[in-house]
């Protein structure tokens, strides 16, 4: 008894520090971020999900969820120079539907397999759900913020209606972002499965 309530104390203090290292390391990811040719100047890639799904990984995908909150609000502190939270709450949004949808789907598959079907279903839904979240929520509040008719806003992009910019600029955008992140978290999870000590649902 004495010895579980030990191990469960090591745990919880393993936890309170790994997930704001993990998180620390995201913010400097999120700092090496650039842009994709042919895609719009506010879409930028960077591969700061990684330890957020590490620390999913590792402590379930509620903690990779804290790290995407924890690394945009650092982001939000340090280095947004507008003063606006869209684009934070767009990433953390993005991120955690990948992280989520790779943890749960790595749990119940109990391995590579079902973990490679998560990265899948992660870009998927994640494609989808920003899709959608940027058409009934994130474009007009960018617009609101920056007291612009969203005609104006969308011009800036070179483009002539919301949907346009979403299927010819985001959508594209989020399935490239979610290959390469596949790309290299997939082998990354490989070499570390065991280190990582990642559960499966029994």
């Amino acid at each position: 008894m004495k010895e579980t309530a030990m191990h469960s104390s090591r745990t919880s203090t393993q936890r309170l520090v790994t997930i704001p290292m993990l998180a620390a390391v995201a913010f400097i990811l999120q700092y090496l971020e650039f842009p994709i040719p042919l895609m719009p100047s506010f879409l930028k890639l960077d591969f700061s999900t990684l330890p957020a799904l590490i620390g999913g990984l590792m402590y379930g995908p509620v903690a990779g969820i804290i790290i995407e909150v924890m690394k945009n609000t650092l982001h939000m502190l340090f280095k947004n120079t507008d003063g606006l939270i869209i684009g934070e709450i767009a990433n953390v949004l993005a991120g955690s539907i990948f992280v989520v949808s790779a943890v749960l789907m790595q749990r119940i598959g109990k391995g590579k397999q079902g973990f490679l079907t998560g990265l899948a279903l992660g870009a998927l839904l994640m494609t989808v759900v920003m899709a959608f979240m940027n058409a009934w929520f994130l474009l007009p509040a960018y617009a609101a913020l920056y007291q612009m008719p969203m005609e104006q806003l969308l011009a800036s992009f070179g483009a002539d209606s919301v949907w346009s910019l979403i299927l010819y600029g985001i959508v594209p955008f989020n399935i490239f972002k979610g290959a390469m992140l596949a790309l290299v978290a997939y082998p990354v999870y490989v070499k570390l499965a065991l280190r990582l000590q990642v559960r499966t649902i029994n």
